[in-house]
């Protein structure tokens, strides 16, 4: 059976289907990282985010599509980790714009929403980059719109879908040099590529139980190409449809009858007919009279009315994306911030720190946790340092949830973060702090020394697993098999600049004697004072911060 629309329960059905396709997957996805260092993996952050959005989903047959697409979207948005999390979010919110007005969607419509998604997702970086997963989505929703107008069915159509974004993905590494030199394609891409392809396998009917197709379910073979109308205006009505049994050589003539009469009763009208069934949807105010004029043209096979209006209050109770703000703050500012081990933790509380989320390099948190985190201050005003790239997306999404009560500050290592804590004072106003913590976080000089967990070409240098890497900001300036050289090429890197201090922040891997032979060499061989912390973080050996 072919597939011409797609209702609340069957986009429910597709998105799971996207998203076991995903999860399969997901270890090729990481694979794909150029990275070389432990990082938030692009399979993981985008399967966790697609999973939030579908454990989201209602899991009533009879949920609407608008209901399905609104929690979607709230669902993939607090759940979002990483960058590639966040844009995969917002690819999916033309659906949620799409479905707040239909009862289905068809090809056309369908196709639009995916294309809206794209607009959204490029709004939402601040400097989009081609080659990355953006750069799939945008081709794929193209093709999607070309050929919706030919009239495909969803199956051949997401077909075409899928090949646009199939070559898409090919054409990676011509438009992103680090991909070309590692020999991969983007892994955002490709996961996006693998949502498509559980799609695809889902209109063909061979994965997680295939398309919906029972008659009483679905719209009827014949439908209409129209787009469905928009809902009453300012009334939410019921949403009603009956199913009645006809003659059969009478179809034809009642189904153009009842689409007749009941176009003065509301909106979202749709009668279809099949054999001797004919099929009635449409918003109204006055079920009743529906029901009986049906009922004159044959015995009612199936009814369902639902209450849009209370549907609509309990979306807004309990689905909203929009958190309440506390009535009245406990205090005016707070400061969240994220960081992985125990002495990172004490040294961010100790400068001031509020709350200090778990998280970092391997442990992107998701948009919720950082909403949570802030309402949990009960402040009037709270700034984020996300201390990690991959992290700042997910915090400025939950500017959007919380609105201006939310400053972030774009910190992408611990150094800059710790620095950006230094530039605290009381008593000024917290746009003019902002600015400062901003300010001073951009003016620190990091260092990392890590070892690598995959083989890669990065930077232009080859790069072995389990090698020890040194970088010099986010400059790799050392590969080799030796900590203590990794850690030498960096303390002489940083002490090229004009500064004192250099604080070295220590895991939990380093010995008392390594310590005190990494001394020894910096004050032996540069001017610079040098002041030891215990960070207990994972991942990194150790983190410079040079002032």
């Amino acid at each position: 059976m072919t597939t011409q629309y797609v209702s609340g329960a069957a986009f429910v059905a597709l998105l799971r289907a996207g998203h076991a396709r995903l999860k399969e997957m997901r270890d090729s996805v990481n694979a794909l990282n150029v990275f070389p260092v432990p990082d938030g993996d692009t399979g993981t952050n985008m399967e966790m985010t697609l999973a939030s959005g579908v454990a989201a989903l209602p899991d009533s047959m009879e949920a609407s599509l608008s209901e399905v697409t609104q929690a979607l979207a709230t669902g993939l948005m607090m759940g979002a980790r990483g960058n590639s999390g966040v844009i995969l979010s917002q690819l999916f919110r033309g659906f949620a714009k799409a479905g707040r007005t239909r009862d289905a969607l068809d090809v056309v419509t369908f196709a639009r929403a995916l294309y809206e998604g794209v607009q959204i997702a490029y709004r939402a970086v601040a400097k989009p980059v081609e080659g990355t997963i953006l750069t799939v989505a945008r081709e794929a929703a193209a093709a999607g719109l070309r050929e919706a107008r030919q009239g495909h069915d969803f199956a051949a159509w997401m077909d075409h879908v899928l090949d646009a974004a199939a070559r898409a993905l090919q054409r990676t590494p011509e438009l992103l040099p680090v991909l070309k030199q590692a020999d991969v394609v983007d892994s955002g891409g490709q996961g996006l590529v693998f949502i498509f392809e559980g799609f695809a396998r889902w209109f063909r009917g061979g994965l997680a139980g295939g398309p919906i197709s029972s008659a009483e379910d679905q719209p009827m073979p014949g439908q209409s190409q129209q787009a469905m109308a928009p809902a009453l205006d300012g009334e939410f009505g019921y949403c009603t449809e009956v199913l009645v049994r006809v003659p059969a050589a009478e179809t034809d003539r009642i189904e153009a009858a009842l689409r007749q009469q009941l176009t003065v009763y509301g909106d979202s009208l749709l009668v279809v007919a099949a054999e001797d069934l004919v099929k009635v949807h449409v918003h109204t105010l006055h079920p009743g009279r529906v029901l009986e004029d049906a009922l004159t043209y044959g015995p009612l096979v199936k009814i369902k009315i639902d209450n849009m209006t209370e549907q609509h209050a309990e979306w807004t109770m309990h689905h909203a994306a929009r958190p309440p703000r506390p009535a009245s703050p406990s205090k005016e500012l707070a400061v969240v911030v994220v960081a992985a081990g125990d002495g990172m933790r004490d040294i961010f509380r100790s400068l001031g720190a509020d709350v200090v989320i778990s998280g970092g390099q391997t442990m992107n948190p998701s948009t919720e946790e950082i909403v949570i985190a802030c309402q949990s201050t009960g402040a009037a005003s709270v700034i984020v340092l996300p201390n990690n790239k991959n992290i700042v997306m997910a915090a400025r999404q939950a500017v959007e949830i919380l609105d201006d009560c939310i400053h972030v500050v774009p910190t992408a290592t611990i150094p800059e973060g710790i620095a950006a804590m230094m530039a605290m004072q009381a008593g000024i106003p917290v746009e003019t702090l902002v600015q400062r913590m901003r300010e001073r976080s951009a003016s620190v000089h990091s260092g990392l020394v890590v070892r690598a967990v995959r083989d890669s070409v990065f930077q232009g240098m080859e790069i072995r697993e389990n090698q020890f890497l040194g970088f010099d900001n986010q400059r790799l300036i050392y590969v080799g098999n030796a900590r203590s050289e990794a850690v030498r090429a960096v303390v002489e890197a940083m002490a090229a600049e004009d500064a004192e201090l250099l604080t070295v922040f220590y895991g939990n891997d380093v010995s008392e004697d390594e310590l005190r032979t990494l001394v020894d060499v910096i004050t032996s061989e540069t001017s610079l004072e040098v002041e030891l912390k215990y960070g207990g973080q994972p991942i990194y050996d150790y983190i410079f911060s040079l002032e």
